[in-house]
């Protein structure tokens, strides 16, 4: 006679253990994917302040300037470097890990400008004794996701 044993031993089949790595695994790959772009994300926001605030505060130097100042004298581009007499239109612009801001001849060796600053100075054509002050920093890396590099541009009109 035959008798049959009753399993009492629990646990997991192989079927389910392979179908839990499965969806465990598929979890992880979204992860690992949404960490990458996290990290791309940051460095385009970090990109984007910089800009921001580079152009900032070249737009309050510039203001802070008096009227009779050569370095207010009209002129200058916001998509090149001009020169007019002495005074240069734009400057490079490298930021240390450390915050540390360097500009063109102070730029350390070895390292290379991450961003451009370009600003224009005109007279105003409908007001009188007023200049309008522009200002534009770009990044000189371009950015993953657009392909493009970040850049900000400010105005202010200043009047005396």
């Amino acid at each position: 006679m035959i008798t049959e044993v009753e399993n009492t031993e629990s646990g997991f089949t192989v079927l389910e253990v392979a179908v839990a790595s499965v969806v465990s695994m598929v979890g992880l790959l979204c992860l690992a994917g949404l960490f990458t772009l996290s990290i791309s994300q940051g460095r385009v926001v970090k990109q984007f302040s910089s800009t921001t605030a580079l152009a900032q505060e070249k737009l309050e130097q510039l203001t802070t300037f008096e009227r009779s100042d050569s370095r207010l004298a009209v002129g200058g581009d916001l998509n090149s470097a001009q020169t007019v007499g002495t005074i240069v239109y734009s400057d490079d612009v490298f930021i240390d890990d450390a915050g540390a801001v360097y500009i063109n001849s102070s730029i350390p060796s070895g390292s290379k400008a991450q961003y451009r600053r370009f600003w224009t100075v005109q007279s105003s054509p409908t007001l009188a004794n007023t200049m309008i002050v522009a200002v534009r920093v770009a990044a000189l890396q371009a950015g993953r996701n657009t392909g493009k590099a970040e850049e900000t541009t400010l105005m202010s009109v200043r009047s005396w």
